[in-house]
């Protein structure tokens, strides 16, 4: 007999878990599915390229439930499980075992995948990206003293790889083909400062640099970059992410840089919903907008979840980012905006950056090491930027009570 469910989750990420949890919380009595490619229950990435590169935790750090778990919760798993198509018209998705399983409403949460370089296949161990717990149990396995990592992108995953990696003391080299580092997400000011960790703390930081070619060398990794021979014990990718569009494209849904969503997580076929970082939803403070992060994982999944069973919520928080590198926190909110200004507020140690829109208002905050001062700032987003904001001998507080009283 044909398996069918009353909420179908396509993918088995963060998003599927949160999109799950979210529809049960709403829909106590509904049959709930989790279809997803990978034999590992649902699992958050974020610890990947912190804690667990860091050896601090095992892989289960990542896991917010077992299967156990979602058994105890009706859940069911369908783990280790491709979906090769979604028949929209039929409420039903087909497996690459030509399984077909139906279901009454459908979320995709099918997520991203990391870009990849092309490396010969005796060398396919040692040249990684980092995005499964796969991924990241076999890189931390090289990060040790005397080690040579070569990382490819002064992205965040890249930065926090490096930054790891360093901190297991391996010799680090980092090779960027942009001018600066974190060129998609962080203003030239806040780069800097990330930039100045990574040098101080001993990495070899290489801005424009041309990759040339990735080949095998007696056990080792040759990378080419120019005339220079770099030979590496592991190569880490990354240069960035592709949502997982294909099935919702080949199915007739809207695409647009991720599958086009309302606030609620619907998509452009009334019975199909989609959650997490493979959506382009809302976004307060600008267009819609595909955002690759935690919080669009657990939140809008949430959301998407709630509203595929019945009781349309709507995802509208503020964006919010952080990552760990060399015990410097660095969290940011909102948005940084091309067309405004930038202001510093720095008291040693500690900086709070803020994007200010062409309107004067506060479009975004990026804070160093400036956790108390984040949920102040985070307060403020949207709001006149207040006269002295980088005076950082006013605190904060002060001038977010002096804006509400203006």
């Amino acid at each position: 007999m044909a398996r069918a469910f009353d909420i179908l989750i396509v993918g088995g990420g963060q998003a599927a878990r949160r999109a799950a949890e979210g529809a049960r919380a709403v829909a106590p009595e509904a049959s709930i599915a989790i279809v997803g490619e990978e034999t590992h229950p649902p699992y958050d990435r974020p610890p990947l390229s912190k804690e667990i590169l860091l050896g601090k935790a095992d892989a289960s750090l990542c896991c917010k439930r077992d299967a156990a778990s979602f058994a105890a919760d009706r859940i069911e798993l369908i783990l280790g499980t491709r979906v090769a198509a979604l028949h929209l018209n039929d409420h039903k998705i087909e497996t690459a075992s030509g399984e077909r399983i139906g279901y009454g409403k459908l979320i995709i949460a099918t997520g991203s995948r990391a870009r990849s370089l092309p490396a010969p296949a005796a060398i396919a161990d040692k040249v990684l990206t980092l995005r499964t717990i796969d991924d990241a149990t076999r890189v931390a396995a090289h990060l040790h003293e005397g080690a040579h990592i070569v990382v490819i992108g002064a992205g965040f995953i890249g930065l926090e790889a490096a930054s790891a990696a360093r901190a297991r003391g391996a010799r680090v080299t980092v090779l960027e083909a942009a001018d600066r580092v974190l060129g998609r997400v962080f203003p030239i000011e806040a780069a800097a400062r990330v930039e100045r960790l990574h040098r101080d703390a001993g990495v070899d930081l290489r801005l424009g640099a041309k990759l040339d070619e990735i080949a095998p060398d007696g056990g080792r990794v040759r990378v080419s970059v120019g005339a220079e021979k770099l030979l590496a014990d592991l190569v880490v990718v990354g240069i960035g992410i592709i949502p997982n569009t294909e099935l919702a494209r080949a199915a007739g849904l809207a695409v647009d840089d991720g599958v086009v969503v309302s606030a609620e997580g619907a998509t452009s076929h009334a019975d199909v919903f989609a959650a997490g970082e493979v959506t382009r939803h809302p976004v307060r403070g600008a267009s819609a907008m595909r955002i690759e992060s935690w919080q669009v994982a657990e939140l809008q999944a949430d959301a998407a979840g709630r509203s595929a069973a019945g009781a349309p919520t709507a995802y509208d928080a503020i964006p919010y980012f952080w990552s760990d590198q060399y015990g410097v926190n660095m969290q940011m909110f909102g948005l940084i905006r091309p067309d405004g200004a930038i202001l510093v507020r720095a008291a040693g140690e500690s900086a709070l950056i803020f994007s200010i829109g062409a309107d004067g208002r506060i479009a975004g905050a990026i804070g160093f090491n400036a956790g108390a001062d984040m949920s102040i700032a985070k307060r403020m987003i949207g709001a006149p930027a207040p006269v002295g904001l980088e005076d950082a001998a006013t605190p904060l507080r002060k001038l977010l009570r002096a804006g509400a009283t203006a």
